[in-house]
């Protein structure tokens, strides 16, 4: 399709990943965000943002925006899977450091599932994406992959309240209303993968 796939409006989930609103990785808006709402994230080691489309769709781009309203960087990689049992790694930026957009071109095939995982975040734990797409909304001409220059001229401080701040929770589907901090929800899903290695 040229359209994007990864939308609410054509029946698409996230199925797992914390944010303050469920779906707003794949709500359409990516202008909207700060240090509490308009990203979905996961703790580094632990989990994923992982995205369900409505049916198989062959797919070869995507693209996702990296929260980047400091001079952060990220390295991550996307696998997509049709049965959430056998992944085919599309995109391996683990030995990069990448900010803002990034559009990622890969072999046309069928795709389900889109799995991202972050594994690098220069200011903290955790990996945050706040806009995704597939395929790509662009086209190679007009496509500006970030040369990891901010010309925002200015330092933004860490916000140390953004960890007291409810969380929602995709697992499976499902949407899971919490009250403990985002680093809490973390902190639990860490120690369930613990207890599941046991």
């Amino acid at each position: 399709p040229s359209y994007n796939v990864a939308s609410i409006r054509n029946s698409a989930h996230v199925i797992e990943g914390v944010s303050r609103t469920r779906n707003a990785l794949i709500n359409g808006d990516s202008k909207n965000y700060d240090w509490d709402t308009g990203y979905t994230c996961h703790q580094l080691g632990s989990g994923a943002i992982v995205v369900q489309l409505s049916q198989p769709f062959m797919i070869d781009s995507m693209r996702l925006l990296l929260w980047d309203t400091d001079k952060r960087s990220y390295s991550y990689y996307v696998e997509v899977s049709v049965d959430q049992q056998n992944w085919s790694m599309v995109a391996d930026k683990r030995k990069e450091f990448c900010r803002s957009w990034q559009v990622l071109r890969f072999e046309r095939r069928p795709v389900v599932f889109i799995r991202i995982v972050g594994v690098y975040n220069s200011a903290n734990e955790v990996f945050h994406c706040v806009h995704f797409e597939c395929p790509a909304q662009v086209s190679d001409e007009s496509s500006t992959l970030d040369d990891g220059s901010d010309d925002s001229g200015e330092d933004v401080p860490d916000d140390p309240n953004i960890e007291e701040e409810m969380a929602v929770v995709a697992v499976g589907g499902n949407e899971l209303v919490v009250e403990e901090s985002v680093q809490q929800v973390m902190d639990i899903w860490a120690e369930g993968d613990a207890n599941d290695e046991n």
